[in-house]
């Protein structure tokens, strides 16, 4: 009687095999597949049995329903109407789930506003720091009203978290959302902590837009430029530090402009540094600007001493003309 030899299984496309690889194989060539072989790569699954892609979700009744959609409907995306109260949380962390919070809390009434709010409370900093329930966080603070957005304000003020919360790629937008939908008095404490730290967060990448924030939509703005007066050489030698400068300059209030142009004209090197700066030209522009004569006319003779280095800078050039 002649035995049938076994089916060999494809081996690995190149290389030798490795003692797990000989067992796995000879597992595969013994009987019927195993129900984790259709996990497996092509050139090891069996003959018949079928490929299965494993999707990770932190929902998957929430991707599972998504994934009827058409590739034409992802690029605008349609509510799926799911219900979220009892898993807010849960669905804020998923790219598709926080949509569908969103449009929960676009479409809810008080009352069901409040309760998605409740289920937020304990994992605030944690949704601050998500790349997707940041903007749950965000409609949140949109849409509710200043006093029901404290548990927000007490946990980025009360842990001391403003300032690492300013700087966070996620966290310095939920931040700007506060200074735009709370009083300035809810959330003093807060602005207090940052402006502590004025180069510490003006001189970053996203810090610098929550204090250019600060100087567009808070009455603190005066007390931020005088900060920013007493740091000029740090923030001139930082292109984020600049751009506050610049924005300072262009949003704040006459008084303030005014004194922080005659800060910079005490130092030629910073009024230099900003006009030769892509973000900071525009504050050594509107230095010449606010300032009136003989102040106007000291700036253009520091602009035109240094004529030289300006018109080898593509934004000097731009400050030269007006020398």
């Amino acid at each position: 009687m002649v035995m049938a030899r076994p089916k060999q299984m494809p081996s690995a496309p190149s290389g030798r095999q490795t003692f797990p690889m000989k067992v796995l194989l000879g597992r595969l060539e013994q009987g019927a597949a195993a129900p984790w072989s259709s996990f497996l790569p092509d050139h090891l699954r069996p003959k018949g049995v079928t490929a299965k892609v494993f999707e990770q979700t932190a929902s998957k009744d929430v991707r599972g329903k998504a994934s009827q959609e058409s590739k034409a409907q992802k690029s605008e995306y349609a509510p799926l109407g799911i219900q979220v109260m009892g898993r807010v949380w849960e669905y804020s962390q998923d790219p598709i789930g926080c949509r569908e919070v969103q449009h929960a809390i676009e479409t809810a009434d008080a009352n069901t506003l409040a309760g998605i709010a409740a289920e937020l409370h304990d994992h605030v900093w944690d949704a601050t720091c998500c790349p997707h329930a940041n903007h749950v966080l965000q409609k949140c603070i949109a849409a509710l009203s200043p006093e029901d957005l404290q548990f927000i304000v007490d946990v980025l003020t009360k842990e001391r978290l403003a300032v690492q919360a300013a700087r966070h790629k996620y966290g310095c937008r939920i931040v700007q959302r506060l200074i735009e939908y709370c009083s300035s008095v809810q959330i003093e404490g807060l602005l207090r902590s940052l402006l502590a730290e004025v180069p510490l967060v003006s001189c970053h990448a996203y810090g610098n837009y929550v204090m250019q924030h600060i100087l567009q939509h808070s009455p603190l703005q005066s007390e931020v430029c005088q900060a920013l007066e007493e740091h000029l050489n740090a923030l001139s030698s930082d292109q984020y530090g600049a751009a506050v400068v610049s924005c300072a300059m262009t949003s704040a209030s006459r008084p303030s402009r005014l004194s922080l142009a005659r800060a910079i004209l005490k130092e030629p090197s910073v009024l230099i540094r900003l006009a030769c700066s892509r973000h900071g030209h525009p504050a050594a522009r509107e230095v010449v600007e606010v300032l009136d004569s003989p102040d106007r006319m000291e700036a253009l003779r520091i602009l035109g001493t240094n004529q030289t280095r300006l018109l080898r800078s593509r934004y000097g050039r731009i400050v030269a003309g007006m020398s």
